[in-house]
């Protein structure tokens, strides 16, 4: 396994908070006297099995692919508005560190967070995410070093998508729950939260919360999201984008820039369909430390 010394000495687990430390190849153990475990499975360390929901194999598959359809053969950049505002942001944040801890908390197919390491090669970044199978799919991206081919029948495609790879060895995969980081108070120079908050069932409190514990006094979060909730009661809580900065204010975050309805849009097929979401952005700022 051989984690990087900043990840494992950032690490905490999850049922006592004590540090962690390599026990194996495949295993990481708790110093506390309960003596937790934090082992492999499907290739990931898992730190918890949050439920996926509609993020398995197949849905994986289709949106990575169909990013790289638009992006990469289309050259149309239908979603490019929402990564290059973010990647944007995120090199402000890493030009100004010698050598940043980041953290995607729900990375899905990594695009960011690969991004974040190829901008930053003297960079450690940890990317989470509840589903194996967006996970799988980052590390053969990001890790594998050849194109990933990905069949799209269904979508109208008679040949495959291939997706090019993105080598990113500075970037650390993790099974973990957003709501519940694996990590120590004040540890991460940058925290990305990127369209992940309204597919939590309980809403973004938790969430946001875990970011600001986990960030450095003066560590940044970048938070984006179409606010797009499927619950009644996170759109009475939450309507508009006030309603999310209100709720970053309160947790601690001092808000230096944010914009509204920025338009994302997500292919759906062959015949260039999209589904458009209108999307908030937010960079806020851990407070400094007191001199």
């Amino acid at each position: 396994m051989t984690l990087p010394e900043s990840v494992l000495a950032a690490l905490r687990c999850q049922d006592c908070g004590f540090p962690l430390a390599e026990e194996s190849a495949e295993t990481l153990v708790c110093a506390g006297s309960g003596g937790h475990r934090v082992g492999r499975e499907d290739g990931f360390l898992t730190f918890a099995r949050p439920d996926a929901g509609k993020y398995d194999q197949a849905y994986a598959a289709r949106y990575a692919a169909l990013w790289a359809f638009g992006y990469q053969t289309l050259h149309s950049g239908l979603d490019e508005t929402l990564y290059r505002a973010v990647t944007s942001l995120a090199a402000e944040s890493l030009l100004a560190l010698q050598a940043p801890l980041v953290l995607d908390a729900g990375c899905g197919v990594g695009r960011c967070a690969t991004d974040c390491a190829r901008m930053a090669p003297g960079s450690q970044v940890l990317a989470l995410d509840a589903s194996p199978a967006m996970l799988e799919l980052a590390r053969r991206l990001a890790h594998g070093g050849e194109p990933v081919a990905v069949e799209l029948g269904a979508h109208g495609f008679a040949e495959p998508i291939v997706i090019a790879p993105r080598p990113a060895p500075n970037l650390i995969l993790a099974r973990g729950d957003v709501e519940h980081l694996p990590l120590a108070d004040d540890a991460l120079d940058l925290a990305l939260s990127i369209n992940m908050i309204d597919r939590l069932p309980g809403g973004p409190d938790l969430a946001l919360a875990e970011c600001y514990r986990v960030l450095k006094p003066g560590g940044r979060l970048l938070f984006s999201d179409p606010l797009n909730f499927t619950a009644r009661d996170l759109w009475e809580r939450f309507p508009d984008a006030g309603a999310i900065l209100a709720l970053l204010g309160d947790l601690g975050f001092t808000i230096e820039t944010w914009f509204d309805d920025l338009c994302y849009r997500e292919l759906l097929d062959s015949r260039r369909s999209f589904q458009e979401f209108n999307t908030l952005v937010v960079a806020a700022r851990k407070p400094p430390a007191a001199p």
